[in-house]
């Protein structure tokens, strides 16, 4: 009987084989023009928000329609992350905030004017920040981010956002 199974199976298989997957062969055919749009076309609009990982900031994409983007950025993290963005398990360590941050770019510099002190935030919350103007479209490379806290006078806090999406401060200039 065993010896029956075997020859049966090897006609089943031989079968199955010959009658291939049920694909006839085709001609070419032509396939249309090629795709357009993707990163190249349409990287000037969009914006690089960061939120925050259990590994650290990390940045996601937003479509940014025309107007003021660095603005449009910071407004964009303080809506905080999408249902989307959640449930891949991104958050914000950004307080509810009491006005809106207020971000503009002076002389190559990106100026932040926070609704918080920043002693009162957690430092991934500034890395969110510093990052999300650091990297807004049209404020140029590594650009100085002078933070200015309400009520506090003086010189702003000069920070970067480095390559690992973390607010540092920036570098002493010769003319300070």
């Amino acid at each position: 009987m065993p010896r029956v199974l075997r020859h049966l199976a090897a006609v089943l298989v031989a079968a199955a084989t010959l009658a291939g997957c049920g694909i006839s062969d085709t001609d070419v055919r032509p396939a249309g023009d090629p795709v357009h749009g993707g990163l190249t076309e349409s990287l000037g609009s969009s914006l690089r928000v960061y939120f925050v990982t259990p590994q650290g900031t990390w940045p996601v994409s937003r479509p940014a329609p025309a107007g003021a983007r660095l603005q449009q950025a910071m407004d964009a993290l303080l809506e905080g992350p999408t249902a989307a963005e959640r449930a891949r398990g991104l958050v914000t360590q950004l307080p509810a905030a009491p006005q809106p941050v207020l971000a503009r770019t002076v002389q190559g510099r990106v100026r932040l004017q926070l609704p918080w002190l920043v002693r009162d935030l957690r430092p991934a919350a500034v890395s969110q920040l510093v990052c999300t103007a650091a990297e807004a479209p049209g404020v140029g490379d590594d650009p100085v981010v002078e933070v200015f806290e309400p009520g506090l006078a003086g010189r702003p806090w000069p920070v970067r956002c480095d390559e690992s999406g973390s607010a540092v401060p920036a570098e002493r200039e010769a003319s300070s």
